[in-house]
């Protein structure tokens, strides 16, 4: 049973990582989206693109909704923060 649980909390870490990777790329695509909307004078929160893609998110998942709104307020309010 150990040695089971191990193997699942090692995929966790490795799915944990995988997550961490993917944010980061994220946020580095803000960042060129950043000096694109400044070039173009456009604002940074736009919040019904924001609504469109957690809608689109929250119908392609079987997660709770609660869920993947959570976790992309988190995203999207750091993508600001870059952005800004």
């Amino acid at each position: 049973m150990k040695e089971k649980l191990k193997e699942y909390r090692n995929r966790i870490e490795a799915i944990s990582h995988d997550i961490v990777a993917l944010v980061e790329k994220r946020a580095y695509v803000a960042h060129i989206i950043a000096k694109v909307k400044k070039e173009h004078s456009l604002a940074v929160i736009d919040e019904d693109r924001e609504q469109a893609l957690l809608t689109r998110l929250q119908a392609g998942t079987t997660l709770p909704k609660t869920m993947v709104k959570d976790l992309f307020e988190v995203i999207i309010k750091h993508s600001r923060n870059i952005q800004q």
